[in-house]
């Protein structure tokens, strides 16, 4: 039986390596784009060995494109594993991600964007920066994935 506990995982520069792509707030508005997006190594295994005990699951947000969200569905399941979540939503890009979280569940998101994080915690969502970029002075900053095994180890512990 699963915990009841829920890791919420961002697409976008945590599953996949959007940040490697210097133009890809340009290039994202192309046709197909988000199909070709690099995945992070060993991304989809960590996903599912969480998965395993709890439950994973994607939260992307997505541009006002058509077809974004059929490229986003292709990729996942080109590159990640279908033992690896158990469920995608994907976010119109002006909403919160907080949003559109099962409300009073106890969650964490990885995120590589701290506002996403800063909004999340609001609704008490504990928050990790996964980001090849950026680092964070309010929130845990994962170097590996295995700072973010630790850090959900750390957190269902307590619940």
């Amino acid at each position: 039986m699963k915990r009841d506990f829920i890791c919420y995982v961002d697409m976008d520069g945590v599953m996949n390596l959007f940040e490697s792509d210097k133009n890809a707030r340009i290039n994202m508005w192309t046709p197909g784009y988000f199909r070709t997006i690099p995945v992070r190594p060993g991304i989809s295994d960590l996903l599912e060995r969480i998965n395993a005990e709890s439950y994973v699951i994607g939260l992307s947000k997505v541009i006002k494109r058509i077809g974004v969200t059929k490229e986003k569905v292709f990729w996942m399941n080109e590159n990640i594993s279908p033992k690896a979540y158990s469920d995608i939503i994907y976010v119109p890009y002006d909403r919160s991600k907080s949003d559109f979280m099962y409300p009073n569940y106890p969650c964490m998101l990885i995120d590589d964007k701290e506002e996403n994080l800063d909004e999340c915690s609001k609704y008490g969502c504990h928050g990790i920066l996964l980001s090849d970029t950026k680092t964070s002075k309010k929130y845990p900053n994962a170097n590996t994935l295995e700072d973010i095994w630790f850090f959900y180890r750390s957190l269902i512990q307590t619940y």
